[in-house]
């Protein structure tokens, strides 16, 4: 890691700013609108390949039955999905990459394959719930992952999507000075896993964030629009 990215500039006179300070930030037009409508209509694609009777215009289809199966509702990391062509094709679109390439100081990049996320709007037979988390190791320090969202749909205030925790990062240290406790949460990998990077926060730690000044927002993205944030 870059001694840099421990210890940020004060000022880098563009978007980075906005994301040591707050967490995440925002790349308007990474891809434009017809590469977003590409990637989408490949997803739709992926989707009816199942041949499990989805059709993206019969919301009765819009069901488990007839989908592939996800988790919470939408993300797809199975079936070696984030393996598929196109999402290899969105991962090394050039307006992708660069961000990335920026606030890393190097071109020599790793990326991990989690998954993508295909959510139906009013899916009948889907029972959500919250589960603030955070995908950093408690015991990693600074800056260890960037993650990003490439937005392939319009979503406004009325719209489900990404919620993000503005301003944790810079408390992430401070938190877990004290022992903590992974919330019981039905989503939460069984202990025997081990899984390190996942942190599934209570809802007294996060209110113990917004006690001292972070707030949870949903970013509005149109499509081709890119959002990175610190896993903090």
């Amino acid at each position: 890691m870059s001694e840099s990215l421990l210890t940020p500039k004060s000022n880098y006179g563009d978007w980075r700013d906005f994301f040591f300070e707050h967490g995440y930030a925002i790349i308007k037009n990474a891809i434009t609108p017809e590469r977003a409508e590409y990637y989408k209509s490949k997803q739709v694609e992926w989707l009816k390949s199942f041949n499990r009777g989805f059709d993206p215009e019969n919301e009765d289809t819009w069901t488990s039955e007839h989908l592939p199966v996800s988790f919470k509702g939408g993300m797809y990391g199975s079936y070696c999905a984030p393996h598929e062509r196109f999402a290899w094709e969105a991962r090394m679109e050039p307006g992708v990459m660069n961000p990335f390439i920026h606030i890393w100081e190097t071109e020599e990049l790793l990326v991990s394959f989690d998954m993508f996320n295909i959510t139906l709007p009013r899916q009948k037979d889907l029972k959500w719930s919250p589960w603030p988390h955070c995908d950093q190791d408690p015991k990693r320090k600074g800056l260890q992952c960037i993650q990003g969202l490439l937005n392939f749909a319009p979503n406004g205030d009325d719209d489900g999507g990404l919620i993000l925790m503005d301003g944790s990062a810079k408390l992430y240290d401070q938190f877990f000075k004290e022992t903590r406790e992974i919330a019981n949460h039905k989503d939460a990998p069984p202990p025997e896993a081990n899984y390190r990077n996942l942190f599934i926060f209570k809802e007294e730690d996060v209110k113990w964030f917004e006690d001292r000044g972070c707030r949870l927002i949903k970013p509005n993205l149109e499509p081709g629009d890119l959002v990175l944030w610190d896993s903090r």
